[in-house]
């Protein structure tokens, strides 16, 4: 997870299209029993998102283009805090058309993720329960995230809000992303973040690095070349380094080889040369 940048107060023009006025006057009046219509909220934002998100999954980052589904990163109907039967309780079903709540999830994530929205030391008086109920609270803004943020402290990270999501996570040799925060630890479990897929994409990626630069290592042993060595290991640096971008499929677990070198490249190359390959890189990061 990567932070985007979605400017709140400029939405899709599809999706403020007067059309859907009446649907959305419709939702205050019916609130939990209206009928949330997809088509107001799905195919009037799917291509902003997209564009915002490089076609990646908001959380695991994986690549899925127009394949990702749209997703209420508040819970339009129940909301399920922890599993606990006693913490179910309606959900934001005033944000159900709002470009702020909107979130592009993969399939396998969206699942996992469901009405899942645990809040952190979580009351009645710390939740927002309707776009009328104040609670006593000063001010009462429960249209706007930041506010809403800040006010419910959910442990769900919003890519969108958290401008480090990086603080919350850190990786692990064998695929595993591991949270380091609770906020981490929650979001992890809420999106299944260590399901099979996952890691196995991080341990090819990882593997993938390490087998190029044992090939380029191969060819020297052949030719003695040290300049064709050089640039050669120049050239996979160079593309482990375009991955750490935002836009790349991964770039958060990108970021950590990148950072970590000699814990997740290095002790796949043979010892013999584990040094001086892990030099050469210490070089690269300082050019």
């Amino acid at each position: 997870m990567v932070h985007r940048n979605k400017k709140f107060d400029a939405e899709p023009v599809l999706l403020v299209d007067p059309k859907w006025n009446d649907l959305k006057a419709k939702l205050l009046i019916e609130k939990h029993n209206h009928e949330v219509k997809s088509s107001c909220y799905r195919d009037t934002t799917i291509e902003a998102l997209h564009t915002i998100y490089a076609g990646k999954c908001a959380i695991c980052e994986r690549k899925r283009g127009l394949e990702l589904q749209v997703d209420h990163y508040r819970p339009k109907k129940t909301r399920n805090n922890k599993s606990e039967r006693e913490y179910n309780q309606p959900g934001y079903y005033w944000l159900a058309y709002s470009w702020s709540n909107l979130i592009p999830l993969c399939s396998k994530c969206n699942n996992a993720k469901r009405n899942k929205f645990p809040l952190k030391g979580w009351t009645e008086i710390s939740r927002v329960d309707s776009h009328t109920n104040t609670k006593g609270l000063d001010p009462f803004e429960p249209y706007n995230l930041i506010w809403l943020q800040q006010q419910e402290q959910p442990l769900l990270i919003n890519p969108e809000v958290e401008t480090e999501p990086e603080r919350h996570f850190k990786f692990l040799k064998n695929g595993s992303i591991v949270g380091r925060t609770e906020e981490g630890k929650e979001t992890i479990k809420i999106c299944n973040l260590n399901r099979t897929d996952l890691r196995r994409e991080r341990i090819e990626i990882r593997e993938k690095y390490a087998s190029k630069i044992s090939a380029a290592i191969h060819d020297y042993i052949s030719s003695r070349d040290q300049a064709e060595l050089k640039g050669a290991l120049k050239s996979i640096f160079k593309e482990i380094r375009e991955n750490t971008h935002k836009n790349k499929a991964h770039s958060l677990y990108h970021i950590y080889i990148y950072h970590y070198f000699d814990l997740f490249i290095a002790p796949y190359l043979p010892n013999s040369v584990r040094a001086r390959i892990s030099h050469f890189f210490q070089e690269f990061k300082r050019l």
